[in-house]
């Protein structure tokens, strides 16, 4: 039997594998015990673990570089057919993987880290309920089935983060993910509406096909659509897709989610927010990387979103002091490193810091969930330190993730971080020709403070002596978390072979190239025709990841990490450890600003949330209270009431009052008729 066609039949079990478990243990969970749900809940996204593993060697070393399987037919509208269909290509057998084998090893990690929780099996059922709807997204062989997982992750998102919903704050923080994300989402369907009116099609092949096809004449010459020019209808389509990544990745303005999700279980923190759910906005535009590069301007507003963003979050992260505040904002913050990288052409760089950013973000999350474990839950990292005493293998695999997050040499991250920027600095934009230069340095600023921050909350946390809790032994987490630690920690510092510069490009960029070599040979015609009609020269897009081109950045990117290293040493741990407290006191106003996340919170509360409440309070009370209960509802009975009482006199059942009436009554008729 050929094994591609057994993989493409096999496809679905990915998604029904996690399904079945969610349903099993959501239904009869409570009466199974531990054992049988973690048993179910781990076996089943080892199962859709190993098939995506399957997979991804078949594309990758088979005879097929692309597997699909119809699932069902699912409706027709319009004429264009609605298939439940998956799809799996390299790149998103690299994303499948990283979903099912990180969400396994999380998974592992949440056995122990909630083995004391009453809901535990509630939780499992979110949490394979999730995996199945990341994996519906990522799988999607169409933009219908990819807005199904893509709502779905919303919906079990909100789920896990309201987790503990009797807590308020909890509730509240999963309602604002909800519909925070909701905006984004509205965005997104008006960008598929889009792109089905302009190509009558939702099938990803079959848009590439069609964009290859008829983009390039169309768009390179002015073509229109329904009296608009093609460009414009496309650049509005990219745009409103980006909206939905803004929601579902946290850009600016949508972020102000995320760190709110903080309030669910660390495990959680470390699937949704650091490995799977918010990178679906990067994953979505270079799935159709192929239809934004002939949108320049959106690409362009892409690279500037993602470039502030990174900046920006990264600011808010210097003063926080909730160990999982200062990862999600750093979670913010690689999030616009990697909108650079999609919208600058980077794609494989930007997929690649992807990856690294899943191992080394869910190390530190669940790093931070073993400390917060061996100390009675507490977060504050003011009241740690000298915990490399007590909690040895966390602290390795913090350090090592750190590193690798901070951009030092050999980890990971050196190489997807810098890779990323390699690009944005030699990015040709003939459009807008101070956008390279901008988004480099903005992007090695953010990269400094990404360095500071970091060793910030370590030094904090691990170095040191204790600063608060000083009567409390903490102890090192069990075998079943710290096992998982020293899995992504490994992989944090392995993937790097990946990344690393050689002849022809690196191992990653080669491994992709099949997918993004229509993307990129389009760009090349976009940059050729813009360039002639500026009257400029035509820019070279920019060569594959070699050594040589990237010794300089090299350079730069390792000074900038060892000072961000440097400056966090000398605040925390070196001579200047009082500087801080004193900056505080000196820039009140200043280090306010910073703490409060630049009241970005209280900003939309304002103009956003406090108006619609009143408008809603409003609607309530005049319009639904009183103008329908009171006024149609409960009037119209009162006044049937009152009419009936005035009628009810004339019919007592008297039967000469009757014939008196009748007889009155005929007289006055004849009188009105005949006189």
């Amino acid at each position: 039997m050929d094994p591609t066609l057994g993989l493409s039949h096999a496809l679905h079990w990915i998604v029904l594998l996690p399904l079945i478990g969610a349903a099993i243990n959501g239904l009869l969970g409570k009466r199974l015990g531990r054992a049988n749900v973690h048993l179910i809940a781990l076996g089943v996204i080892f199962g859709a673990f190993v098939i995506s593993a399957l997979s991804l060697y078949e594309v990758s070393f088979g005879d097929s570089s692309r597997l699909h399987e119809n699932w069902w037919h699912w409706f027709t509208i319009g004429g264009i057919p609605v298939e439940m269909a998956f799809a799996v290509d390299r790149l998103s057998a690299t994303l499948i993987c990283v979903v099912t084998g990180v969400g396994f090893l999380i998974h592992l990690f949440s056995t122990e880290y909630m083995s004391h929780d009453e809901g535990y099996w509630r939780y499992f059922a979110y949490l394979n309920l999730f995996v199945a709807m990341m994996s519906t997204l990522v799988l999607g062989a169409n933009l219908v089935v990819m807005f199904v997982g893509w709502e779905g992750v919303g919906l079990a998102s909100y789920l896990l983060i309201g987790f503990w919903y009797t807590d308020e704050a909890k509730a509240y923080a999963g309602r604002k993910a909800f519909v925070v994300n909701r905006v984004g989402d509205f965005g997104f369907l008006l960008g598929i509406f889009t792109l089905v009116g302009l190509f009558g099609t939702i099938d990803f092949a079959e848009l590439q096909v069609a964009a290859a096809r008829v983009l390039p004449g169309m768009v390179l010459q002015g073509g229109l659509w329904s009296g608009w020019t093609v460009t414009a209808v496309l650049t509005l389509a990219c745009l409103l897709l980006f909206l939905g990544a803004t929601g579902k990745s946290a850009q600016v303005p949508l972020y102000v989610w995320l760190p709110d999700a903080m309030a669910g279980p660390t495990p959680v923190s470390a699937l949704i927010h650091a490995a799977t759910m918010v990178t679906a906005g990067v994953y979505m535009i270079a799935r159709l990387s192929f239809i934004y590069v002939y949108a320049p301007t959106a690409m362009t507003v892409v690279a500037c979103v993602g470039a502030f963003t990174a900046i920006f979050a990264a600011l808010m992260a210097y003063a926080q002091n909730d160990i999982k505040k200062v990862l999600a904002y750093s979670t913010v913050s690689q999030l616009g490193f990697m909108f650079i990288g999609v919208g600058v052409g980077a794609w494989w760089a930007a997929i690649f810091h992807l990856v690294t950013h899943a191992f080394f973000k869910a190390c530190l999350f669940l790093g931070a969930g073993s400390v917060m474990h061996g100390m009675n839950d507490e977060t504050d990292i003011r009241k740690f330190g000298g915990l490399r005493k007590e909690m040895w293998h966390t602290w390795a695999t913090f350090g090592i993730s750190t590193i690798a997050i901070t951009g030092i040499l050999p980890l990971s991250g050196f190489f997807s971080k810098d890779a990323i920027l390699h690009a944005a600095h030699v990015n040709a934009n003939p459009w807008f020709a101070w956008v390279p230069t901008a988004l480099y340095v903005v992007g090695l600023i953010a990269a400094l403070s990404t360095a500071f921050y970091m060793w910030r909350m370590f030094n904090l946390t691990f170095n040191g002596e204790r600063r608060g809790m000083l009567h409390h032994h903490a102890h090192e987490s069990g075998p079943a978390m710290t096992g998982p630690l020293w899995v992504l920690a490994g992989l944090a510092v392995g993937a790097a072979v990946w990344g690393f510069p050689r002849h022809g490009g690196a191992a990653f960029e080669k491994f992709l190239a099949p997918v993004f070599e229509p993307a990129r040979a389009n760009l090349a015609k976009t940059y050729a025709f813009a360039a002639e009609q500026l009257s400029v020269a035509a820019p070279a897009l920019p060569e594959s990841h070699g050594f040589g081109d990237m010794i300089g950045g090299y350079l730069v990117a390792l000074i900038v990490a060892w000072a961000g290293f440097g400056i966090a040493w000398y605040l925390y741990l070196g001579p200047g450890r009082g500087a801080p407290a004193r900056i505080a006191q000196a820039a009140p106003g200043l280090y306010s600003a910073f703490a409060n996340k630049f009241y970005v919170d209280e900003f939309y509360d304002l103009v956003i949330v406090r108006p619609l409440k009143g408008t809603a309070r409003v609607l309530w009370q005049v319009v639904d209270s009183f103008a329908i209960d009171k006024v149609l509802v409960n009037g119209t009975a009162m006044v049937t009431g009152w009419i009936a009482q005035i009628v009810r006199y004339f019919q007592d059942g008297n039967v000469q009052r009757y014939a008196v009436v009748m007889a009155v009554s005929a007289v006055a008729i004849l009188w009105v008729f005949l006189g």
